[in-house]
């Protein structure tokens, strides 16, 4: 049998010397996914961490602000907003240790005011909050979180444990830049111009949008901003706070301790028009003429539309402008010696602020500012007065202690007003009879009685205070002893003149006392006199204590007065001239006990009242100024204000507090020559007019000014006091870093 072989011979084979080097290289490749997954998952951690606390300290930044804006609590703001935190980080067993609030002083003159807090917690944050006080610049709240992040994979490679994260919000609220006391909108040359002698002092900032043409009569308790080109470097700067009514000053050579001194700023950037909106116009739309509404020795007013407006000598008195919009469709002017327009209600025969519950009277009486005139047997002035008799009341006398003795009586004005802007809710002056409004307290008179004469005291109204429909009678059964709290509530009357069918609202039908006795009787509530000629009888002294403060809309027997009239405010020329100026009205307060209400007639009074309400900020949440007017001029009406003339009005929350509005198409030139009993409480707002303003020793303008352009001439004495009660609510707070 053939056989054959093969021509290659076979070799064995061999074995592959590389087999099991892949093992090794997946193992490296294991340890290294494992190791970038170990990254990617601790990074996203870090991610979501870092993200998490964001989103944490913005909130808390924000709601800080919030706080503050509503409440001006810093502590409470503070509070509020590590509450927020911690529940948006879900640290439920709250913080391990709290530090602080630590104060500095901080700033180029170490004048403005900073807090430090410092949380720490369990889980591992540290929270730390820097709250600075920029004054008009606003309120900055700088909230820093840092955790201390534990690694799950990083650590297994030799890492550190833990990582540390942060994140940083800074929230501004009440930026008044926003705000400023005084806003040319024109970006013009010069479109702020101080000329001449003329000194004007500004509490707030001064910005304008061109260049600012100042001298060193510029008196800036804030900052100057302008455009290229403007000086505002030779301004005196003041020292200043942002409290409400503060008198600005010269350093000497420092501010004290918590007021700052201001700065120019040049270029700054230029603030937009902000484009406010007059919406209740329309509502207030009926003819209306000066002397339409003779009240005997006052003119009342009535809102609506006026034609030509002037006052001048011999036109005019006083007049009580009602509540509303005054719209003056062919310009405003006065210049009329002896006349003085306001809606402030006072009492008869007003009390010195100084000496309440005293037989002392303020001088001057406000509505006698002016040289106001009525002539007659009531002599001279505007203002109310009455005076008291002792008379019989057989069956109904006064039982005074020990037989007899003497009794102080106080009166205040009361009226009702209604706002008729329907769109505005709430509005609890909507409705009839309105909302209820009582001045501050007059002076004490005093009467003596005795218990066996059966007697009973008259009170003897000779000449009505302008605008008071009823008069509040309070009686202190120790006479005019200095203690405001020893007056007791004794009955509502209707003022002489007034009619009311048994409520209010009050009609004026006539006549009406000027110069003669004219008794107030048939009082309502608290002790009712059972004769219907006498006005206080039937009361004995230990049954008037003691006294109560009652809820202000609320008056019945044993209530208390309302809160008395304030020191007059001095702003551009201090001090001033004794006797010039009026007395100023109490301050806003919570209107329930144990609060005493404050102002409930004027512009610090506000309705609805927030109850329960925070007494740092007693009007937020109201809707309504219940005295409120605001003058509107459509395009080609203008106004001028004369030194001769005085006005004095207060704007209100529903209209965004504006007191003075033009729109942008009324380029008008306007003069505003304040004097001693000028004032205009409010922001004035005409964007496309031309003002000159001059002034006295008050500040004619306790608010702001915006408008195209603004010159300060002549040799007058001008003040602008910013005030942001009466000014629209600036921005609200937000995040700028």
């Amino acid at each position: 049998m053939r056989s054959t072989e093969p021509s290659t011979p076979i070799r064995p084979r061999k074995r592959n010397l590389q087999e099991g080097q892949a093992i090794v290289l997946i193992a490296l490749l294991i340890l290294v996914l494992f190791g970038m997954l170990g990254l990617a998952i601790d990074s996203g951690r870090g991610y979501v961490d870092r993200r998490d606390q964001q989103t944490a300290v913005d909130a808390a930044a924000l709601a800080a602000g919030d706080w503050y804006e509503n409440y001006t609590d810093l502590n409470l703001s503070i509070q509020q907003s590590v509450l927020l935190y911690q529940r948006d980080l879900r640290l439920y067993s709250g913080p391990a240790t709290v530090s602080g609030p630590t104060l500095a002083l901080v700033g180029a003159n170490n004048s403005l005011k900073q807090n430090t807090w410092i949380y720490t917690y369990n889980e591992s944050y540290t929270l730390t909050i820097v709250a600075t006080d920029t004054q008009f610049n606003g309120f900055q709240f700088q909230y820093t979180t840092i955790h201390s992040l534990s690694l799950a994979f990083i650590q297994i490679f030799g890492g550190s444990k833990t990582v540390p994260i942060s994140a940083t919000a800074t929230s501004i609220v009440g930026n008044q830049r926003q705000t400023p006391a005084l806003l040319t909108l024109s970006t013009q040359s010069c479109a702020t111009n101080l000329t001449g002698s003329a000194q004007l002092t500004v509490l707030g900032d001064v910005y304008t949008n061109g260049t600012a043409c100042l001298d060193s009569n510029l008196h800036e308790a804030g900052n100057c901003y302008g455009g290229a080109g403007s000086n505002c470097n030779v301004a005196q700067y003041y020292c200043y706070n942002s409290s409400p009514g503060f008198v600005p000053y010269a350093p000497s050579p420092t501010c004290n301790a918590g007021d700052t001194q201001g700065t120019g700023i040049v270029p700054a950037p230029t603030l937009p028009d902000p484009g406010y909106l007059a919406d209740s116009v329309a509502y207030y739309t009926s003819a209306q003429t000066y002397n339409q509404w003779n009240r005997g020795t006052w003119t009342e007013m009535r809102p609506g539309q006026y034609g030509n407006f002037h006052l001048s000598g011999g036109t005019a008195s006083c007049a009580f402008m009602d509540p509303g919009v005054y719209t003056f469709t062919n310009g405003y002017s006065s210049d009329a010696n002896g006349s003085l327009l306001s809606n402030e209600l006072r009492p008869p025969a007003e009390e010195l602020w100084s000496a309440p519950a005293t037989t002392n009277r303020a001088t001057p009486q406000f509505w006698d500012q002016n040289g106001v005139g009525v002539g007659g047997a009531a002599g001279p002035g505007c203002s109310g007065l009455f005076n008291l008799t002792t008379v019989a009341a057989p069956g109904f006398g006064i039982k005074h202690q020990g037989g007899g003795g003497n009794w102080g009586v106080e009166l205040t004005s009361v009226r009702w007003d209604r706002f008729l802007d329907s769109s505005v809710t709430p509005d609890p002056c909507y409705n009839s009879p309105g909302c209820r409004r009582e001045s501050g307290p007059s002076e004490c008179q005093q009467a003596n009685t005795l218990d066996g004469n059966n007697n009973g005291i008259d009170v003897n109204v000779t000449r009505n205070a302008p605008g008071a429909q009823y008069y509040n009678v309070y009686v202190n059964a120790n006479g005019c002893d200095g203690n405001p709290n020893n007056f007791s509530f004794v009955g509502r009357f209707l003022a002489p003149g007034f009619v009311d069918g048994g409520s209010p609202p009050a009609l004026a039908v006539g006549p009406f006392p000027n110069g003669t006795n004219t008794t107030l009787i048939n009082g309502t509530g608290g002790w009712p006199c059972g004769l219907p000629t006498v006005t206080i009888c039937s009361i004995v002294y230990n049954n008037m204590s003691p006294t109560v403060q009652c809820y202000a809309q609320t008056r019945t027997q044993l209530c208390q007065t309302p809160d008395d009239e304030g020191a007059p405010q001095c702003f551009s020329n201090c001090p001033p001239p004794a006797n010039l100026l009026s007395q100023e009205n109490a301050p806003m307060s919570l209107e329930y006990p144990p609060y005493s209400a404050g102002d409930v007639a004027n512009e610090n009074y506000c309705q609805p009242s927030p109850n329960p309400g925070n007494i740092n900020a007693p009007c937020i949440g109201s809707q309504v100024t219940p005295g409120a007017v605001q003058f509107y001029f459509p395009s080609g009406s203008c106004f001028n204000q004369n030194s001769q003339g005085a006005t004095y009005v207060y704007g209100g929350v529903q209209y965004n507090w504006i007191v003075i509005y033009a729109p942008a198409s009324n380029t008008c030139p306007e003069s505003m020559n304040g004097g001693a009993s000028t004032q205009f409480i409010g922001t004035i707002y005409t964007p496309g007019a031309d003002w000159t303003i001059n002034g006295g020793d008050r500040s004619p303008l306790a608010g702001q000014v915006i408008c195209y352009t603004a010159k300060v001439a002549g040799g007058g004495q001008a003040g602008i006091d910013f005030n942001p009660n009466y000014s629209p609510v600036p921005p609200a707070a937000r995040l700028i870093n």
